[in-house]
């Protein structure tokens, strides 16, 4: 992924306003998985947040690069980085949940739900997946975006395994 198709994701009175400064700060390298990550979880923060869009909405009228700095400022004080540990954590929580979720499968076949069993099979290590990200893959990102990033595609799974049960 490139950082000018990412760009696309946020509002556009931020690519407007930031977008420049961004393609310089990112560069032109390849992108690693964490900065994918964190700049698909600040275009949910820019969309979602009131803040960020009162911000962009300020700053435009503005000659300065003030909220720019500000904002940079204050990413760099939330940009937390996981952690052995953190990774450990995540494991388990993913582990534990395919676990769990092999084990509802076995319930529910045994009790004549066949087909809800296998869609708890096919969909349970991807659940348990999104439901460990947030000890490890987006630890320090916005809570809307975590919300975003992982309760939108596990409602979308759990929505399929539903519809095809």
């Amino acid at each position: 992924m490139t950082a000018p198709r990412l760009l696309r994701l946020y509002p556009r009175a931020w690519r407007d306003r930031y977008g420049d400064e961004f393609l310089d700060t990112v560069g032109q390298e390849p992108l690693q998985l964490q900065q994918v990550i964190d700049i698909v979880s600040g275009a949910i923060d820019a969309w979602l947040s009131a803040d960020v869009r009162g911000t962009t909405r300020a700053s435009a009228a503005s000659t300065g690069g003030v909220t720019m700095v500000k904002s940079v400022s204050v990413c760099e004080k939330n940009q937390t980085r996981y952690t052995k540990r953190d990774g450990v954590v995540g494991a388990g929580v993913m582990l534990a949940g395919t676990v769990l979720f092999v084990l509802l499968a076995a319930f529910l076949k045994r009790n004549g739900w066949s087909a809800a069993a296998e869609a708890i099979l096919v969909n349970g290590y991807l659940v348990a997946m999104m439901l460990s990200m947030p000890f490890w893959l987006t630890k320090g990102q916005p809570v809307k975006s975590q919300i975003a990033m992982i309760g939108i595609p596990t409602a979308l799974l759990v929505l399929i395994a539903w519809i095809n049960a």
